[in-house]
């Protein structure tokens, strides 16, 4: 067999199998977009900290503790608005990039309805809300010194890229037998890039409360989850100080003096999902409250689109593009259940609230239409790198004397799921609100949250091409109720 039937071999081998490229295996991270709680709420909410498990009497008790309803003293109507802000400072081999991405919209809208009782309360609500926000975004640029790229790491798992790339090609035993692909290439190289990341996941809920002895409530909720998401990344890389002069493919001349790689994947999701949630609420002489709640383990359904192109650069004006491709897939992703328990008091003027919420990363679970070893592989690495942890909020409401006006403050503590993460890694946000009641039937409320936490990220293999980064977000929310 001739080196032209060869590469015929392993071009034949290639239309068999591209779409199963590297590059857009599913991985842990996906399971932690979907479990990783987010923080949009009402405002008055959020300018507690979330910290609302005991509170309720308003629309919002139907995300955190939907027993809450019952303390409702009024039906109502609600609507917010928030804007959202992300930050990120990135430092990649001694070089500092930053970057922004921003969003605004309607996060939710809801009505609350408490039915006539001689004795006790129930009470319905229905609604929409944001349960999730994806927008984020990082842009890196740095020189590589080191023995290691995405080409080689791409090659390593004969992936297809490189090679219809020209940037890797086959090895055959004496045989002619096909033995893997390798390269030409060993590292050295400057690296950059930019990933968008964009999304969000709505909520469409209903739920009720019921006071099932004097001062004891009890409720649930049913929601209906539905979203999409996009992360959209460039990657490149480039040979800036000549260090490749013979050609990446030896059967091509043309691909000598390599000077550039490039690849843009664009990862498409459609997710569905069912959650059920129930909570339980003692209120003891208005003063002291005591509460909980549990959401259930949630399946979401993974409608995916994965869209790659890309192109490599070489010496005399030469170059290869890819045939753009798109692929797609259906798969699952189940979240673990959530354990919430809270307390609050009431002095007053001042009510000050805390809660702490259980949530055991290590049970997240793909399943589905994957190949079984992915399903297995990431299943296996989802139990040996990520913990249970304790969630804290804490926040407080000052009435200001003889005024309808309300200052609020909190803070919500998210350690990191990782195992072994550094505490800079857990997320903290700070937040502060302020509410006011005009008349009896209107209240405005707004609410402001600072967070931050650090993070890395890796571009390929492990700690090669590590991507350091500091996170900022400003989320700011705006609400108005009416009360009927």
């Amino acid at each position: 067999m001739n080196t032209l039937i060869k590469y015929l071999y392993k071009s034949i081998l290639i239309s068999l199998v591209f779409s199963g490229s590297m590059i857009l295996a599913q991985n842990s991270n996906d399971a932690l977009r979907l479990t990783i709680p987010g923080i949009i709420s009402n405002a008055r909410a959020l300018g507690m900290g979330n910290s609302y498990a005991t509170l309720g009497n308003d629309y919002a008790s139907i995300m955190f503790n939907p027993a809450g309803l019952g303390l409702a003293s009024k039906s109502e109507i609600t609507g917010s608005l928030y804007y959202r802000y992300f930050e990120n400072t990135a430092t990649f081999f001694g070089n500092t990039n930053y970057h922004k991405n921003s969003y605004t919209g309607l996060n939710q809208f809801g009505l609350l309805l408490k039915t006539p009782a001689t004795k006790g309360s129930l009470v319905f609500a229905f609604g929409y809300q944001k349960d999730k926000d994806f927008t984020s975004t990082i842009s890196f640029d740095g020189y590589n010194p080191n023995n290691n790229s995405m080409i080689q790491d791409l090659t390593s798992y004969n992936d297809d890229v490189p090679f219809l790339l020209g940037l890797s090609y086959p090895l055959f035993e004496i045989n002619d037998e096909y033995i893997k692909d390798t390269t030409n290439i060993e590292g050295r190289l400057n690296q950059s890039g930019t990933i968008y990341q964009e999304g969000y996941i709505d909520r469409y809920s209903f739920g009720t409360s019921i006071e099932a002895a004097e001062n004891v409530f009890v409720g649930l909720s049913v929601n209906y989850l539905n979203g999409n998401y996009t992360g959209d990344r460039e990657y490149y890389e480039e040979d800036v100080n000549n260090f490749y002069v013979v050609p990446t493919d030896p059967m091509d001349p043309k691909t000598a003096e390599f000077s550039a790689f490039y690849f843009n994947d664009i990862l498409s999701w459609k997710m569905d999902a069912w959650e059920f949630r129930f909570g339980f609420l003692f209120n003891w002489l208005d003063f002291l409250s005591i509460g909980g709640s549990a959401k259930l383990a949630t399946k979401f359904k993974i409608e995916e689109n994965y869209y790659l192109d890309g192109y490599s650069e070489f010496g005399k004006n030469y170059s290869i593009e890819l045939d753009p491709s798109n692929s797609g897939l259906k798969y699952e992703i189940t979240t673990p259940s959530e354990f919430t328990l809270g307390a609050s008091f009431n002095l007053s003027l001042l009510k000050v609230t805390g809660q702490a919420t259980f949530i055991d990363y290590s049970q997240m679970e793909f399943s589905g239409d994957l190949i079984k070893d992915l399903i297995s592989g990431n299943n296996k690495i989802i139990k040996e790198n990520f913990r249970p942890v304790l969630n804290y909020n804490l926040g407080a409401e000052l009435r200001i004397p003889f005024t309808q006006i309300r200052g609020r403050a909190g803070i919500m503590y998210l350690p990191s799921p990782y195992d072994n993460d550094p505490e800079n890694f857990d997320r903290v946000y700070l937040t502060l609100g302020a509410g006011i009641i005009a008349g009896d039937a209107l209240r405005f409320d707004v609410a402001y949250s600072y967070g931050f936490w650090d993070t890395y990220g890796d571009n390929y293999s492990t700690n090669q091409s590590r991507v350091f980064q500091k996170i900022e977000t400003h989320t700011v929310l705006i609400t108005t109720t009416l009360m009927l």
